[in-house]
């Protein structure tokens, strides 16, 4: 006789493979007094995610659609073959508590009426997510909502019909929509009821499926003693037209199945009418950022040209003595037609603010363009050298502008341009912080530093000194900071910008409580889950582990970056060793034999840096590279041999000296470089340097 199956759950699956396992993970904790049945239907990903979810899950039941069938149509094929007294349909990017389904299965128990029940749903900074309980979308309901009237009056049932606004989260009740991220189902009520129709692609399918169960004898309950955890829409991306055609198609869908024999065909056409000019807008509004990005990069570039004119001619007033004089703002005109041409080609449209290198290629191209145009169209050449003045002034209002909005923004770990570094607070045991801690610095790419550790049992104190003796490089931070009880004000005191859970030895209940302690807080939780081996993150899954040493070619060892990297180098040690000739040619005289810095370095600080700079122009050192040997006693030049990478000023190992351990960390920080150089990667070192200078010359 078969095993009685408790819950059955549904799990859509499309490109988000390491949210699913992380569900997964929790399902297991939360369902361990019952019999479950799992399906993850993957609708075409077109990656390894059947391979990877088989691999760590092989108990759960995967079904493989060759074509992304949409939402509905994929928990269709698994509700047709639930065998559970329940069934529950989830969504990928969430987590359960554990004691979710105990409390459900007993609700529904309880209340025999009840046909499908929801908790409550938080955000990932631990913000209450209204659509845990909502009503049937009316046209006054939807009209509230797009007018922010429910907002501005939350109390009111008049005004708060959409989100239920009146009810307290913490309030149980019959509700009429559940939010599709989480829907807990009699399973025969379900199957009775068809499941989803399937002409909803995605979207609107939750409310439809809601709104049916009135012609049943069920209602719907808003369970709120248990909460789930969602990041919301990891497998759609909200600002594209894609997203916005679906959801706005479902939303009329939905009005003509079930409202439209109400109402006139006029009538109709204005609802039609209005939801079309709601995507519109949609659009509009998602591309709202980078439009005043594209429109701030036109006046920078405009301002530089008319800078250059100026500086040209001296600022001399006489210069708009007439109206003639403004000719050259054709030049601003065409100049600012190509940027737009060519941001096009460089992705400039699809707001990547943190980006500096694509709006400084499509700045040269735009020079470049007017210079050939000018050439031929002899009546708009009016000074290739304010041009060339122009150019100047752009590229340094341009990086400046970029720095600052990649430092504007908070909680990056890796952005190109960052110098603050993205503060890290990891909540668990010591065993976590001494498995995790190096995993986190053995990342090259990431600009963190790691605050310390929080504990989750006051008991697991003692064991902080076994840390200290194990990695030694983090004496300083590897103390824990204080208990999960103090974390609020743990990353108050602190100013922490990122918070680390550690779910190897951390409840679910105890994190979403700790999570939802930090609302109002500027902080990101992310989530590490049992295998250690990557992060959650509401927008992305940064991976732990160390990248392979495998035999590649090396990006620095093409001929194109070693002579970038060169001329790089040539480039800003000839103006500067030009200033500082005179101490290069004393330290020269003064140096003894064999040895290439004076000593001691503090008192002949700026000897050394002119004898640096004229071993950068004889091809010795380089500005960005391994680390200078300047306490030997006797330095040879060995670092000609091809592949070797010269010592540097700074370098990737400079900067992370603080978190480093001997040997290995080392080596694999310099190949890493080694395999990922580019000019962008040396002047992003070269600007972290100034913030965070090494101690090579002190």
């Amino acid at each position: 006789m078969a095993k009685k199956v408790d819950i059955s759950i549904v799990i859509v699956n499309y490109k988000v493979k390491e949210y699913v396992s992380n569900l997964l993970s929790s399902i297991y904790k939360a369902a361990s007094q019952y019999t479950v049945q799992i399906f993850v239907v993957d609708n075409d990903s077109g990656d390894d995610s059947l391979a990877y979810l088989r691999q760590r899950h092989p108990a759960v039941s995967y079904i493989a659609n060759e074509d992304n069938l949409g939402f509905s149509k994929a928990n269709n094929q698994a509700i047709k073959e639930a065998k559970g007294e329940f069934t529950l349909i989830i969504n990928p990017d969430t987590l359960v508590s554990e004691d979710t389904f105990t409390t459900l299965i007993d609700h529904m128990k309880r209340n025999p009426k009840c046909g499908a029940a929801g908790c409550k749903i938080l955000n990932p900074d631990g913000s209450f997510a209204p659509e845990s309980k909502r009503s049937v979308p009316t046209i006054w309901a939807a009209l509230t909502k797009l007018l922010g009237l429910h907002s501005m009056f939350p109390k009111s049932r008049l005004f708060g019909q959409y989100y239920l606004t009146w009810l307290s989260e913490n309030q149980q009740a019959k509700i009429h929509v559940l939010s599709g991220s989480f829907m807990f189902w009699r399973t025969e009520l379900l199957q009775q009821m068809g499941g989803f129709d399937e002409r909803f692609f995605m979207y609107g399918e939750d409310i439809d499926l809601c709104y049916r169960i009135q012609e049943t004898n069920y209602h719907i309950d808003y369970v709120p003693f248990t909460s789930i955890i969602h990041y919301k829409g990891e497998s759609t991306k909200k600002g594209d037209l894609r997203y916005i055609q679906i959801f706005n198609k479902a939303m009329y869908l939905f009005f003509d199945k079930h409202h439209s024999s109400k109402y006139s065909s006029l009538f109709k056409a204005v609802i039609f009418s209005a939801i079309l000019l709601k995507a519109i807008f949609s659009f509009i509004f998602s591309r709202l950022r980078a439009i005043s990005q594209i429109t701030t990069d036109l006046i920078l570039l405009n301002i530089s040209i008319i800078l250059g004119f100026l500086i040209r001619f001296q600022f001399s007033v006489e210069i708009f003595s007439d109206l003639q004089s403004f000719q050259f703002l054709w030049i601003n005109l065409l100049a600012s037609g190509i940027y737009l041409l060519i941001g096009a080609l460089f992705g400039l449209y699809e707001d990547k603010t943190d980006s500096i290198s694509s709006p400084l290629k499509a700045l040269l191209f735009s020079y470049l363009g007017v210079a050939v145009i000018t050439f031929f169209a002899r009546n708009l050449a009016f000074s290739r050298l304010s041009l060339l003045i122009g150019f100047g002034v752009s590229v340094i209002l341009m990086i400046g502008l970029k720095l600052l909005q990649i430092n504007a923004k908070q909680n990056q770990i890796y952005a190109k341009g960052q110098i603050k570094k993205s503060k890290i607070l990891l909540i668990g045991t010591h065993l976590d912080a001494r498995e995790l801690i190096p995993k986190i610095h053995a990342r090259p790419d990431w600009n963190v530093e790691v605050l310390g550790w929080v504990q989750i049992d006051a008991n697991d104190e003692a064991e902080g000194f076994e840390i200290e003796q194990d990695i030694k490089s983090q004496k300083a931070i590897l103390n824990s900071l204080g208990l999960l009880s103090q974390l609020k004000d743990l990353v108050r005191a602190y100013h922490a910008d990122q918070v680390l859970f550690s779910l190897s030895t951390l409840s679910y209940k105890e994190m979403l409580r700790a999570i939802s302690t930090l609302q109002g807080l500027s902080v990101q939780c992310k989530l590490i889950p049992d295998s250690m081996d990557f992060i959650l993150g509401k927008s992305k899954v940064d991976y732990l582990e160390s990248l392979p040493l495998v035999e590649v070619e090396l990006a620095l060892n093409k001929p194109i970056n070693r002579l970038v990297k060169r001329s790089f180098d040539l480039a800003l040690a000839l103006p500067l060793f030009a200033l500082t000739w005179p101490f290069s040619l004393i330290a020269w005289i003064k140096r003894p034999k064999g040895q290439y810095f004076l000593k001691p370095l503090a008192k002949y600080k700026w000897q050394n840096r002119s004898l640096f700079l004229l071993g950068v122009l004889h091809g010795h050192y380089s500005w960005v590279g391994s680390i200078l040997p300047v306490q030997d006693n006797h330095y040879e030049h060995n670092n000609d041999q091809k592949g070797a990478l010269k010592p540097g000023l700074t370098g990737l190992v400079q900067l992370n000296q603080g978190k480093l351990e001997e040997g290995q960390d080392t080596e694999y920080y310099q190949l890493y470089y080694m395999q990922n150089y580019s000019l962008g990667m040396d002047m992003d070192i070269l600007l972290k340097s100034i913030f965070q200078p090494g101690n090579n010359w002190k």
